[in-house]
């Protein structure tokens, strides 16, 4: 989770409960109004100083280093059998339109022999 949503997320915690304790311990608008800000604002505060121990704990070379030797091969065999797949449906496409031209030929012979009887 980012440290942005985290915070977030413990604001609007703390809105909601600022809304519960208001209404449970009296009211009136002013006390809700009063809780609900107060609970808004220690939550915040809570939030950024998580967010803040988070962000300096995180080894972020750590994080985000990826082993790009293994990647590179990995993609370097999907190529190669994308490559192989290419040769197999061209050899396939030329065999099909060697195909159709042969029957082509073969109807026409059937309707010029037919026209001729």
């Amino acid at each position: 989770m980012r440290p942005e949503n985290f915070i977030f997320f413990l604001s609007s915690c703390g809105f909601f409960i600022g809304i519960i304790f208001g209404v449970l311990a009296d009211f009136e608008p002013m006390g809700i109004i009063y809780s609900c800000a107060a609970f808004t604002a220690l939550f915040y505060m809570i939030g950024l100083c998580a967010g803040a121990f988070f962000i300096r704990a995180l080894d972020i070379k750590a994080a985000y280093t990826i082993d790009s030797e293994y990647y590179e091969t990995q993609l370097d065999k999907a190529r190669a059998q994308i490559e192989r797949r290419e040769v197999n449906i061209r050899d396939a496409t030329r065999f099909i339109r060697v195909l159709e031209q042969e029957i082509a030929s073969a109807v026409q012979k059937d309707e010029t022999n037919k026209v001729a009887l």
